[in-house]
């Protein structure tokens, strides 16, 4: 086997081969459970999404052991600059359309909690910078929420490198993967890859057939949201497996 970049650092993550067939094997490391990842429902979802498009074959998992194997996808990692593309984020917006269509494994109907998730990120890091990024993350997540959406499946991190451009657009790394609010994964690849306004609204209205007022406003909520869980994020991150 040999090693792959990324993993976050809370899990490695190495190439294998079983006959011509080339595999991605992740382990974790003990920060996974410090951090409230759901390596279970990770798998169901995997097991859901089998054969439509979206991302790679579960090919073995034990979440007991943090051991999770799926095939390698063809393609190589988009960065920011390549998913601004016009056609890319139209692709990108109809990928996420067709994850938000398919319908979540029966033992994962929780929402993904981000109000849940703030809070245990606020209390591993403490102090009054985490508690009142917290907040404001609240906050803006609650004006979002003012305009009710159907809750679907949504991949919950589909930042730049989690998104493989091949013969296909696809979608790896589906550890916060969960029902939730389908704009919440179009804020992530809003503020992550900072899109400019028209960028945002290409990809709205691939997502979601039309580019709606009020789902322009919410997702801007969201945005807001997301920067501030993602600081809190990466911060907590650091410290847990410091």
């Amino acid at each position: 086997m040999s090693r792959l970049s990324g993993g976050g650092g809370w899990n490695e993550t190495w190439l294998a081969a079983r006959g011509e067939e080339r595999l991605v094997v992740r382990l974790d490391t003990p920060a996974v459970r410090a951090l409230g990842l759901d390596r279970g429902a990770e798998t169901a979802v995997l097991r859901s999404i089998a054969g439509r498009g979206l991302g790679p074959k579960l090919v073995y998992s034990d979440a007991t052991r943090g051991v999770l194997v799926t095939s390698l996808l063809e393609g190589r990692t988009c960065t920011p600059a390549m998913l601004r593309h016009p056609r890319r984020l139209r692709a990108l917006g109809e990928l996420l359309r067709r994850l938000h269509r398919t319908a979540a494994p029966p033992s994962v109907t929780e929402p993904l909690d981000l109000r849940r998730a703030l809070a245990l990120y606020a209390s591993i890091l403490g102090g009054a910078w985490a508690r009142r990024t917290a907040r404001a993350a609240l906050r803006s997540i609650k004006a979002a929420a003012g305009e009710r959406r159907r809750p679907a499946l949504c991949h919950n991190d589909p930042v730049a490198q989690n998104v493989l451009c091949g013969p296909a657009l696809r979608l790896i790394d589906w550890e916060f993967a969960a029902p939730g609010d389908p704009l919440f994964d179009l804020a992530v690849v809003v503020g992550h890859n900072s899109l400019n306004e028209r960028e945002a609204r290409t990809l709205l209205a691939s997502a979601r057939g039309r580019a709606h007022l009020l789902d322009w406003r919410a997702l801007g909520h969201l945005v807001d949201g997301y920067e501030d869980l993602r600081l809190l994020w990466e911060a907590a991150a650091r410290t847990a497996m410091a």
